[in-house]
């Protein structure tokens, strides 16, 4: 009896399981469509600019849906779009992703390409898409809505002397941006381009998202030399801390290479202590070392284009403050470019002003007139040869490189670390922020980049 009852159970769990199973199998057949199916339908709908195919293929579509891609597309100046499934991706048996890339021809400015999701799943036995605002424009914040703005933007492009735009990772960028901007603004009819832009409705702040740019207006040639620079900025590789190299010609004041890695354009704009002033004021009398360097640029601006300063000197205001500038300590302070035009003036027993474009170009940038080249005495100026010279060799630079390397103190941490000097018709200075010696840091980049020339 008992037997009998066991088997009556295991026929009716028998029974249950055949039926559960043909549920589930008839379950899936009654689920119409495929996920590829519908996503690629909502494509082909959304490229031939049909919504409301669109819609029909959407989970609980907004109210505003059709409203919503009419808008972006006015708004916008939407020409037409064309858009590119990938693959399928399953998550699970009712539910998946396709991801897409999209071209949209915006009015007659250009092409904007984006790149976005489609989620799909099964919604009363059909598959639909799960439409989110993401989908018509992805990384935009729910609080963003897009608009076409005309903006700003640079008319020139500057290169080097050869033709060529900045070697890679130049350390020179900035410079060239605002030397551009600085040639816009001196023309009557500054640059303009157009940019789709996402503005927070919550604060009013906007990005940029595409931008289109028209072609440049006007090319200008720089005096930076592609090789020099190319070899400044690959020396500055490698160093822990901000560094800078700038190199010029003597003969002219043309920067020939100017690797920025400092904070705020400092080769320029941010005079340090410097140790190599001692070289240009031992041979001078009390007093003289601020007339000196007045002729030597500082305390005033460089028209070099780009602007600039070259550095301060104490007054010599009571008894000793004398040695302590010819030490450079605290009372000379210089910037890289002013330390590189200190060693030209020296090679060339003339100071000459520096300058990124021709003489021309530079006299329409400048509202102050460019100084005339200053010569040196000729005595202190040959002993300042004869010291490089020796300098040079001692602290290991290649043959044939008048040169000096130092340290001056920094406010904290270790000192700052220079090395100048120059070979032929290039003169150059190496600075190292907080690099501890000249030797340990400024003097191995000096070589690098003279070995590269």
């Amino acid at each position: 009896m008992r037997r009998r009852g066991l088997l009556a159970l295991v026929a009716l769990c028998a029974v249950l399981l055949v039926a559960g199973v043909t549920a589930v199998i008839a379950d899936a057949r009654r689920v119409t469509g495929s996920p590829e199916a519908t996503g690629r339908a909502y494509l082909d709908a959304w490229t031939t600019g049909n919504p409301v195919a669109m819609r029909e293929l959407v989970a609980s579509p907004p109210a505003d849906f059709l409203e919503a891609h009419r808008r972006f597309s006015t708004d916008l100046q939407v020409l037409s779009v064309k858009l590119t499934p990938g693959a399928v991706v399953a998550r699970g048996a009712q539910a998946a992703d396709l991801p897409f890339t999209g071209v949209r021809q915006i009015g007659e400015l250009g092409e904007w390409r984006f790149s976005s999701v489609l989620h799909l799943a099964v919604r009363n036995g059909a598959w639909k898409v799960l439409w989110t605002p993401a989908t018509l424009l992805p990384g935009v914040a729910a609080d963003e809505r897009l608009r076409l703005a005309r903006i700003s933007l640079p008319g020139t492009e500057l290169l080097t002397r050869q033709g060529r735009p900045l070697p890679h990772d130049s350390g020179a960028k900035a410079y060239f941006d605002g030397l551009a901007h600085r040639v816009d603004l001196a023309e009557e009819d500054p640059a303009s381009g157009w940019a789709v832009e996402a503005v927070s409705t919550r604060t009013g702040t906007s990005r940029s998202l595409v931008v289109f740019r028209p072609p440049m207006d006007r090319t200008l040639r720089t005096t930076v030399d592609w090789w020099t620079q190319a070899a400044a900025a690959r020396a500055l590789d490698g160093l822990a801390t901000p560094a800078a190299i700038v190199a010029v010609r003597p003969s002219t004041g043309e920067v020939l290479a100017v690797a920025d890695r400092l904070p705020g354009l400092g080769a320029f704009y941010t005079a340090y202590p410097a140790t190599f002033a001692r070289l240009v004021v031992e041979r001078l009398k009390d007093g003289g070392l601020r007339r000196a360097a007045a002729g030597l640029g500082f305390g005033g601006a460089l028209t070099s284009g780009f602007g600039g300063v070259c550095g301060t000197v104490r007054a010599a205001g009571t008894a000793g403050a004398p040695a302590v500038d010819a030490a450079g300590r605290d009372a000379v302070t210089a910037t890289p470019v002013c330390m590189a035009l200190m060693a030209a003036a020296v090679r060339n027993g003339a100071w000459r002003p520096p300058r990124l474009m021709s003489e021309r170009a530079v006299g329409r940038l400048e509202t102050a007139r460019r100084p005339a080249p200053r010569r040196l005495p000729a005595k202190p100026a040959a002993w300042l040869r004869r010291m490089m010279a020796a300098a040079g060799t001692a602290a290991g630079l290649p043959p044939g490189v008048a040169g000096a390397a130092g340290t001056a103190p920094a406010e904290s941490g270790a000192g700052h670390a220079w090395c100048v000097g120059y070979r032929g018709d290039l003169a150059f200075a190496v600075f190292v922020e907080n690099g501890g010696t000249g030797a340990a840091s400024a003097v191995p980049a000096a070589v690098r980049f003279l070995d590269a020339l």
